[in-house]
């Protein structure tokens, strides 16, 4: 079974049913050969892979003491990007408005899974939702501007948790809650 692991924030099931129904609307135009199940969708902070039980427990360990004092915070999603190539995407996203919060989380993230042994991918974060993968260009180029120009918001919404997701990629949906830490601030 091809498993792997990583941590990640959870989206409230209003926000992902109305992300849903935006996304059914879209792909009429938006040609994109895998739309993502509404149950997956997810903030990456930081993407695992393989790992050992150990190796899980101790990072989860160390993010569960550093995000102790961390109290919940408010994100707000404001439209659609992509990543890859502008004419044929790899990925289509919803973009996220700066959150000083959601940054220190991911730091705290980044560092203590480092200090577990993992490697992680070193690019600049840029906190999004993933809800479509791979652009299919027998339909053309997409159309990128209609994308940018849309002005797609939802209300915001709370972060209280932080997860440790197990991925099953044979399965729909794909991700599974392994493990949980509140924020809570205390």
């Amino acid at each position: 079974m091809n498993r792997h692991f990583f941590i990640a924030v959870p989206l409230p099931s209003d926000i992902k049913a109305a992300l849903k129904v935006r996304c059914e609307e879209m792909k009429t135009d938006f040609h994109f050969k895998r739309w993502v199940h509404q149950e997956d969708y997810h903030i990456t902070l930081a993407f695992l892979g393989h790992a050992d039980e150990e190796q899980l427990q101790a990072v989860m360990d160390e993010t569960r003491k550093n995000l102790r004092n961390v109290l919940p915070f408010e994100l707000k999603i404001q439209g659609f990007n992509t990543f890859g190539r502008k004419e044929y995407p790899r990925i289509l996203w919803v973009n996220l408005l700066e959150s000083q919060p959601l940054n220190l989380v991911k730091e705290i993230v980044y560092r203590d899974c480092m200090k577990a042994g993992f490697e992680l991918d070193k690019k600049p974060f840029t906190p999004h939702i993933t809800v479509a993968r791979k652009w299919d260009e027998a339909c053309g180029e997409i159309p990128f501007g209609a994308l940018l120009e849309e002005n797609f918001q939802l209300p915001k919404f709370l972060v209280e948790e932080v997860i440790l997701y197990e991925s099953k990629i044979e399965e729909t949906p794909k991700y599974y809650k392994k493990a949980v830490i509140r924020l809570d601030g205390q």
